[in-house]
């Protein structure tokens, strides 16, 4: 009788200890998705809009910064001027693969947290269509608490993006403002 009792309230002490280790997240994920409105660029072109996509996975350093790597699907839309006079509508897809940092800096509310984030990565060149180049980010970011340890994320900021075919052997770079909004798990 005592050792089945024992034996219950061992039981029921490891359960409460893993329980406990389990809601602490050593990881984080991010999946958001914005606009990119082109600012200026070193081409011969006008800067170019677009959107872009991005999920980023990696450590989480006990709420206090995160670290991790990331791939997006960046889109531009410009306008462009051909040889004959004529205008035209470019577009210009890249790839990155980037390192992603994350640290909060403020708490305004139970709710909301304002942070700070930094991108800096490279764009590998796919065949024709995936222009390579560096690129680099940096923002601030309003996150709101759905449910525990995931938020609704807001991130505005500066970027900078290098272009560089291969096929038309054209280079310039690009200096952008973006604003994504996007699911925070951590």
């Amino acid at each position: 009788m005592i050792h089945s009792r024992l034996l219950t309230v061992a039981f029921l002490l490891l359960f409460c200890c893993f329980q406990g280790q389990a809601q602490r997240r050593d990881t984080y994920t991010l999946l958001q998705a914005g606009g990119i409105f082109g600012m200026a660029t070193t081409g011969d072109q006008s800067a170019m809009h677009g959107y872009q996509f991005q999920f980023a996975f990696g450590r989480n350093f006990y709420d206090r910064m995160y670290l991790g790597l990331g791939i997006g699907n960046d889109v531009y839309r410009g306008r462009t001027t051909l040889a004959d006079g004529k205008r035209s509508t470019r577009r210009v897809n890249t790839l990155p693969i980037f390192v992603d940092f994350r640290a909060p800096f403020a708490r305004i509310s139970p709710l909301g947290t304002f942070g700070a984030m930094v991108d800096a990565g490279y764009a590998p060149s796919i065949g024709a269509d995936y222009f390579k180049g560096f690129l680099g980010k940096a923002g601030i970011t309003y996150s709101q608490l759905l449910v525990e340890g995931s938020d609704l994320q807001f991130s505005a900021g500066y970027g900078f993006q290098q272009f560089d075919s291969r096929y038309s052997g054209y280079k310039f770079s690009q200096h952008n403002i973006f604003i994504t909004v996007g699911l925070f798990v951590h």
